[in-house]
């Protein structure tokens, strides 16, 4: 019983070191640090709305904004797969001030993108 504990546990911490640092020996995506080496293994255009995303940004004035105006927006319930940018999506902000909490590479390998909630 403890051969069977000790193999467990160490099979255990031998996941955990690669799961953790998997870039480094070549099997899993990149570490964060090296995100510009990520390959992704799904084409551009699985990603949500790419064509609506990749479009020139309008030649117009910025709004001025702050953070809580960005906060009081609401969600759209439902965004179609293909629709097309509108309303504020066609819009040009600018936020003078602003603090980032938070960033994190994206959990799903597949895609190679960074997200800042």
């Amino acid at each position: 019983m403890k051969k069977i504990l000790l193999i467990g546990m160490v099979t255990l911490l031998a996941l955990l070191c690669v799961a953790c640092n998997g870039g480094s020996y070549g099997i899993v995506q990149p570490n964060p640090e090296d995100l510009c080496k990520c390959l992704p293994v799904e084409p551009d255009i699985l990603d949500f709305r790419h064509i609506a995303k990749h479009v020139p940004i309008p030649v117009i004035a910025a709004q001025e904004i702050g953070v809580d105006t960005i906060l009081s927006w609401t969600q759209d319930a439902f965004v179609a797969p293909d629709a097309p940018r509108t309303g504020r999506e066609l819009q040009v902000f600018h936020v003078a001030t602003a603090f980032l909490q938070e960033a994190a590479v994206n959990g799903r390998t597949a895609m190679c993108t960074s997200r800042f909630p």
